[in-house]
């Protein structure tokens, strides 16, 4: 609310009212002015504070470079990028108690760079490694413009390593590749001028968005949004609880790892056929399934799932970088008689109502809600899903210098659980990113088994009832099988304790419970 009247009033006095009532986002907003924040920064940026060293937001992406690269015209296009993207020069700062944003004129970019040509073997990549490492755990001072870092490791005259970090609270995955593009386009022409280049300038800045965010985000607009969400939730949403590999800490942890797996092609096709069939997209279907994966490996019917939306609706916003992504909350109320198809309808459902309703920031959600809060965990949800086209950047070239994408992500986990699937038009690939305090990899690779198996009969017998399926493989029922035989019968009337008794006595060394 304190960042809403400050949003009105500097409107007001800069003369930047929106009298008319057009809904256009308009450039208004210009180096050094000082405006509020979006709300999903703020939220961000109050994690941020709350904990100095946080590097659970950090973007990380790794690339190697093949070709004859010049370091200075990388240096100068970076430098050109980040003047034209209002959002990479930002600062952030508290005042009078709220939040704000400041565009900074004079931002000086410095490309670290790191010859390891004279190395060799093991030995270097062990040097590469830490480099990288060190990047992606970068801790950011939001107070100082640019939240970006990136180094460069010369391995040849030929073959370089850039390694790039940006803070979550000015970046988002859609700007990933409009990052690249405008990079590759920089450099090419920083190579051919020989000194330092300029983009062409952008109609609107993330500043603008921020602010036009703010000013719509009050009165009966908020209203309206909140009424649906409530509506949508009702109360008291169950806490997701799934059975974990160790206790919960008393207090959330970020510690994080990422399983990755890849669909087959056939299924890949079949899951575009149902889609077809449904008139849904792939979104609706995963999400689904998503759902009933979280539903049968908890034992529940009713929980909620975060959902990732691209918030990028509006054509001033596409070409942006910026945090534009928004969280929402799908009630998970799946009934056990209930065929997959009828699932998947329901999902659909939910979903077209949740984009004519996608303006609500979650915090906003969260402060008009009386929900219990536990320190162990995310409020409302614990598990998280996107989906998007695309995550790779392996056809950038800089001129004669080809970029082949060989990391992303980092050490670190912001729920229990997050499914991301990259859709591209030739293969279909995810992740699960998930808190290493809680669960095993052993765990996780068995969870995403179990998620290709239940996509599989969503497309072989998709009318199969949700609480009937057998989401086991043929090792996993062998191995249940193996345990459940009896080598010999126990004597009749013979104590549980004494049963066990001779258990342990036989083999002391095997695990009492599994």
């Amino acid at each position: 609310m304190n960042s809403s009247n400050a949003a009105r009033r500097i409107s007001a006095e800069n003369g930047w009212a929106d009298d008319d009532g057009d809904d256009e986002i308009l450039h208004r907003v210009s180096d050094g002015d000082e405006v509020p924040l979006s709300p999903a920064q703020e939220q961000l940026w109050f994690l941020q504070r709350l904990e100095p060293g946080l590097t659970a937001y950090n973007l990380p992406r790794t690339f190697r470079l093949h070709g004859p690269l010049d370091a200075d015209a990388l240096e100068r296009a970076f430098q050109a990028v980040i003047d034209r993207h209002g959002i990479l020069r930002t600062r952030f700062f508290e005042k009078d108690g709220v939040p704000m944003q400041q565009m900074v004129r004079d931002v000086r970019f410095m490309l670290e760079r790191f010859d390891l040509s004279l190395e060799s073997g093991a030995a270097r990549q062990a040097r590469v490694d830490a480099l990288t490492g060190e990047t992606a755990l970068h801790v950011f001072d939001l107070d100082a413009a640019p939240a970006l870092v990136a180094r460069l490791i010369r391995l040849s005259g030929q073959e370089h390593v850039l390694t790039v970090c940006l803070h979550h609270i000015v970046s988002d995955a859609w700007s990933n590749p409009i990052l690249a593009a405008d990079l590759a386009s920089a450099y090419r022409l920083a190579l051919a001028a020989g000194a330092a280049v300029r983009l062409p300038a952008l109609p609107a800045q993330y500043a603008d968005y921020a602010l036009w965010q703010r000013e719509r985000l009050q009165g009966e607009g908020l209203a309206k949004q909140l009424d649906y969400w409530n509506t949508h939730l009702g109360a008291d949403v169950p806490p997701l609880e799934l059975p974990l590999d160790a206790a919960r800490p008393a207090r959330q942890t970020f510690d994080g790892a990422v399983h990755r797996f890849a669909l087959e092609p056939a299924l890949a096709v079949a899951l575009q056929k149902f889609c077809r069939t449904e008139k849904c997209t792939p979104f609706v279907v995963l999400l689904a399934a998503w759902q009933m994966l979280l539903g049968r490996y908890s034992g529940q019917n009713d929980f909620a799932v975060g959902v990732a939306n691209a918030g990028r609706h509006r054509d001033e916003v596409r070409d942006l970088v910026g945090f534009f992504v928004t969280t929402q909350v799908f009630r998970a109320r799946l009934e056990p008689r209930a065929t997959l198809r009828e699932i998947c309808r329901r999902v659909r459902r939910d979903s077209l109502s949740a984009l004519e309703h996608a303006d609500l920031p979650l915090n906003a959600l969260l402060a008009g809600r009386n929900e219990k809060r536990d320190a162990s965990r995310n409020p409302l949800f614990q598990a998280m899903f996107g989906v998007q086209m695309s995550d790779s950047v392996a056809d950038l070239a800089f001129g004669d210098v080809r970029a082949e994408q060989v990391g992303g992500g980092n050490a670190s986990a912001k729920f229990d659980l997050s499914l991301d699937f990259f859709i591209e038009p030739t293969r279909a690939y995810a992740q699960i990113e998930y808190n290493t305090d809680l669960f095993g990899e052993a765990t996780v690779a068995r969870l995403a088994g179990w998620y290709v198996r239940l996509l599989e009969t969503l497309t072989v017998d998709p009318d199969q009832v949700f609480s009937e399926i057998d989401l086991s493989s043929d090792a996993e029922r062998a191995q249940l099988a193996s345990w459940g035989a009896c080598r010999q019968a126990a004597e009749a009337g013979e104590p549980i304790h004494r049963l066990i008794e001779r258990q342990v006595r036989a083999r002391p060394e095997a695990p009492a419970l599994c």
